[in-house]
């Protein structure tokens, strides 16, 4: 990885591989380990980014992450392979990551308008593809976490344009909403800012 310039209006997003995710461990230390493996990104995020805060701190243990002293804000997300996080200091962020791979088709329908699984490649002799569904997935799930709601706030968000493979348009309550995205491995990551897009997103990825 080539290391990159430091610039404010650069969103710098840190995606690296989950700790001590073995199958004989406990399911409640591999948690315990995504969480430790989330914050240690979001370190290295706030690192990268030139971030002078070291404490991020959430509403309540379960809730949503606050604006550290400072003014930057920060999100993160983990799963058993892959863990996420940026800090952005003009406003919220949001970021996601989802495996790819195919969903039920009810629940595909449930968080999908037929529009908008056309507009990810969905047609009428072939249904929304594992890709399809990640990309929808996590653009709604970084935008609602750049708004600091929960999943209900899924059903203000709709997509309504996918100019490439890097990026979705996306609108909330009408309001306009890009989401960057990228794939690593078998993971869709994405990242959100609501009101001004930064310059560029650099993606850090680490092993």
């Amino acid at each position: 990885m080539h290391e990159t310039p430091v610039s404010a209006d650069t969103l710098y997003v840190v995606v690296a591989a989950t700790p001590d995710q073995e199958p004989d461990r406990p399911a409640p230390e591999r948690v315990q380990a995504q969480r430790a493996g989330a914050r240690t990104a979001l370190s290295k995020a706030a690192s990268i980014a030139g971030c002078p805060d070291a404490a991020f701190e959430k509403s309540s243990p379960r809730g949503r992450p606050v604006p550290t002293a400072g003014g930057w804000h920060w999100s993160i997300s983990h799963d058993r392979t892959l863990v996420a996080a940026a800090v952005w200091r003009h406003g919220p962020v949001g970021v996601d990551l989802e495996r790819i791979e195919l969903r039920r088709r009810l629940l595909v329908e449930r968080v999908s308008t037929a529009e908008e699984r056309e507009l990810l490649g969905e047609t009428e002799e072939v249904p929304l593809d594992a890709l399809g569904f990640a990309r929808l997935w996590t653009t709604k799930e970084a935008v609602v976490k750049a708004e600091g709601i929960g999943l209900p706030g899924m059903q203000s968000c709709r997509i309504v344009a996918v100019p490439g493979r890097a990026l979705v348009r996306a609108t909330y309550d009408g309001a306009p909403r890009d989401v960057w995205q990228t794939t690593v491995g078998g993971e869709l990551v994405s990242a959100c800012i609501p009101g001004t897009p930064p310059a560029r997103v650099v993606w850090h990825t680490r092993s």
